[in-house]
């Protein structure tokens, strides 16, 4: 956990039973020192956040929507696009961890009389796992490598190219068998 101060925290002793709703509002800037700046996020970072309470647990769902400036990896033009990042986290109170080992998510062991769950960098982290492994421009018509207006291999039905059309990779591969059998 980050020692920084709290921008993104939730009040246990206020949770009611069930579902409870927080919204938070930040900018980039606030979360100065976690490299969201260096990753592509710029301006308003959103985070919508669902707690619901119950008397063994927590179950925290993060949901988060920032703004994010990155290059095309082929053309190297600037895209600016609306990333949104989810993440759930689950609390429990003096359970055993064992047993919740099997479970699919992230679970983490809190007293009964914590006052506060600081979610700060579980919300940086659900903003990185939204960037996108591989940014591509599909709109820009000055991507060399990538034409949107293109029909060369427009795909039917059937998974074949238009009529008389073979396409560069069903060319390669007859020629690969060619040589193959040959």
């Amino acid at each position: 956990m980050s020692k920084e101060k709290p921008l993104v925290e939730i009040r246990t002793v206020a949770l009611v039973e069930g579902i409870n709703e927080f919204d938070y509002t930040g900018n980039i800037i606030d979360y100065d020192g976690r490299q969201l700046a260096d990753a592509g996020f710029d301006g308003e970072i959103t985070v919508h956040v669902d707690a619901k309470k119950s008397d063994e647990e927590i179950s925290i769902t993060i949901s988060t929507s920032a703004m994010g400036t990155f290059s095309c990896d082929r053309c190297m033009v600037p895209i600016s696009k609306m990333l949104h990042g989810s993440l759930e986290l689950f609390y429990t109170f003096n359970t055993s961890l064992a047993e919740k080992e099997n479970e699919i998510g992230e679970y983490r062991q809190i007293a009964t009389n914590t006052e506060y769950i600081d979610i700060t960098d579980d919300v940086c982290d659900a903003l990185f796992l939204s960037l996108p492994v591989k940014v591509i421009c599909t709109d820009n018509p000055d991507c060399k490598l990538y034409d949107s207006n293109a029909v060369t291999e427009e795909k039917l039905d059937g998974g074949d190219t238009l009529p008389g059309k073979m396409s560069t990779w069903r060319e390669s591969l007859e020629k690969l068998k060619s040589n193959i059998v040959n």
